[in-house]
């Protein structure tokens, strides 16, 4: 099944969430720090040598998802949606400057870090066990839609310690304006009060697209690893 259709029919599933969990959803805030990076996807010009020097140069750096969660729960399943703005990316390893660059003064080795901006909205199924009448723990699995408004390219200076940044905006028409994204995760839910829960899920995410748009020898495929955390708010309890 495509991964659009796969996310067609977990939303459907999700907008069935209040026929059979019968109340109101919860509402509240998510946040999502995470550690993000790319997968290289090579075309066959690329030999394996150099994907490997290509990789062996690139590493993860830290990312930030955060906005607006709804979620309903019936008694072992549940539905889990929301907005959030979404920051990720990966960088390159610290390297010597170039000849010829434009760097400042004294600065000796430079990373750049490749930032893209989305607004996101997931559609996660939960599968619950409740081992008391306060805490439940889950697994989840699902998809996500971002759409992708901004990319920036930033290059750190170092001179032992970090000295000056400089930063550029990418064009939009380079990059691919929609992404689909796998989403799963095992996470835990305490009633902190009747009105008021916290979760906490070790988050991993894989996005389906590349990067650029119409990239054919050499493209990436961002993925992420975390912990989700938020705040519910109850309205089914008085």
């Amino acid at each position: 099944m495509k991964p659009i259709k796969l996310l067609l029919l977990i939303v459907a599933t999700g907008l069935a969430a209040p026929v059979w969990a019968q109340n109101l959803p919860q509402l509240g805030l998510l946040a999502y720090p995470n550690f993000s990076g790319a997968r290289i996807a090579a075309g066959s010009f690329l030999n394996n040598a150099q994907i490997d020097s290509l990789e062996r140069r690139e590493t993860n750096r830290t990312s930030i998802s955060a906005g607006l969660v709804v979620q309903w729960q019936a008694e072992k399943a549940g539905f889990r949606s929301g907005i959030q703005y979404t920051e990720s990316g990966y960088a390159s390893i610290r390297e010597p400057i170039p000849g010829g660059s434009n760097s400042p003064e004294g600065a000796s080795t430079q990373r750049l870090q490749y930032k893209s901006f989305f607004l996101e909205i997931p559609a996660e199924l939960l599968f619950i066990h409740q081992p008391d009448s306060k805490n439940k723990v889950n697994f989840s699995m699902g998809l996500s839609a971002a759409f992708n408004f901004r990319n920036t390219e930033q290059t750190d200076f170092f001179s032992g310690e970090k000295i000056a940044s400089q930063q550029v905006t990418l064009g939009n028409a380079l990059f691919t304006p929609l992404h689909i994204s796998f989403i799963t995760g095992m996470g835990w839910q305490h009633d902190i009060s009747p009105k008021i829960a916290f979760f906490a899920q070790p988050t991993f995410q894989f996005w389906f697209n590349g990067l650029l748009r119409e990239a054919i020898d050499l493209n990436r495929n961002l993925y992420a690893i975390g912990l989700k955390t938020g705040i519910l708010f109850n309205p089914n309890n008085n």
